[in-house]
């Protein structure tokens, strides 16, 4: 059963007993007739649980050191439950699909089951999940912000993290033989990002401030738009010069060489003047003996992070012009080519006028 006791500096405190241990619980309330009266309708409503046997500790105490522990004592109690809880369950889901999937977005799942799912929903049992706890914890996750006020997870965000839950309980409903709980969910509706693509004029004052080394990197991904992993996964052997062109045959993310994105992803890129005389000049001057084209300065090709904290922020705020993401290369880049070939358009009407 719980209780309430007021500690010596006048603030409540729930003193719970469960199989066989004491758990207490500080809060920062003061003992005032306000506080009181909701404390204790804490307590009923605990004591309440605790007698139908569905308190969960981190449901009042999401925080405290003390969940794991009051979990270990529950499960230990129980142990012939019918159904597997969703941590155990998760965990096999995961042992079971990693391999369809590429290190770096097993990484990522494997991120978001620690992080976010298994905290969370760890201690129910599969068949106890319901639709109610998913939405608010979908609630709680919207509401987030960052310190400036902003929100701290797009919509998008939102969904990837739990498409991972609603795939585990499809599945569990499907062999342990339940009703599936999640027939009405819907995934939220995603905002169009906002593309932010640089003007001819903001790509010089970029390319004035970048540091001359890295100079010719930029200068290729925006005549080229060639994502980061795909412009780090380059080398030497993928640069045709005899016929000017950029096989994409690989990406580079999280330290090491991987397939590229899509199917559709591996191509060749043609390369106009500007983007061949760069990897000229970086093949004359290369002094060491790895293959890949890029290299940062641990002598491994750069990372993302890297590009981003490094390089590309500074330029962006030594050249005056507004922050954006580095995928803005890519936009950047179609920009310029729209520009270019509307150029060459005029030319053709002009001299056919004449």
């Amino acid at each position: 059963m719980a209780h309430i006791r007021i500690r010596p500096n006048g603030r409540i405190q729930f003193d719970i007993h469960l199989y066989g241990c004491r758990f207490r619980e500080g809060s920062q309330l003061m003992a005032t007739p306000k506080n009181m009266a909701s404390a204790k309708a804490t307590l009923k409503q605990m004591n309440a649980e605790i007698d139908l046997g569905t308190f969960q500790y981190r449901d009042y105490f999401p925080k405290s050191r003390k969940v794991a522990q009051f979990e270990t004592l529950q499960r230990a109690l129980h142990p012939d439950r019918q159904y597997p809880y969703f941590d155990h369950f998760a965990n096999q889901w995961f042992e079971r699909q990693k391999a369809k999937w590429k290190n770096s977005y097993r990484d990522t799942v494997r991120g978001v089951l620690d992080k976010y799912l298994i905290p969370h929903f760890g201690n129910t049992l599969v068949n106890e999940l319901t639709l109610a706890q998913v939405d608010y914890f979908r609630q709680d996750l919207k509401e987030g912000v960052k310190k400036d006020g902003s929100r701290l997870l797009s919509n998008r965000r939102i969904n990837f993290l739990l498409w991972p839950l609603v795939a585990i309980i499809s599945l569990a409903a499907e062999e342990c033989k339940f009703d599936y709980p999640l027939r009405r969910y819907k995934s939220l509706k995603e905002e169009k990002a906002e593309s932010h693509p640089m003007t001819i004029v903001e790509v010089r004052q970029f390319l004035t401030k970048v540091p001359q080394k890295w100079k010719d990197y930029f200068i290729i991904r925006f005549w080229t738009g060639m994502r980061s992993c795909e412009v780090h996964g380059l080398e030497w052997d993928h640069i045709d010069f005899d016929h000017r062109l950029i096989r994409i045959r690989q990406n580079w993310v999280n330290g090491e060489v991987c397939d590229v994105k899509t199917p559709k992803s591996r191509r060749e890129l043609k390369m106009c003047d500007t983007v061949y005389d760069a990897f000229k000049r970086i093949q004359a001057v290369k002094t060491d003996n790895s293959n890949f084209v890029f290299l940062a300065p641990t002598g491994l090709p750069p990372s993302t992070h890297f590009i981003s904290r490094k390089l590309w922020f500074p330029t962006l705020k030594a050249a005056g012009l507004k922050p954006r993401r580095p995928y803005e290369t890519r936009h950047t880049a179609a920009v310029l080519h729209i520009a270019a070939h509307e150029c060459v358009f005029r030319r053709l009407r002009s001299l056919i006028s004449v």
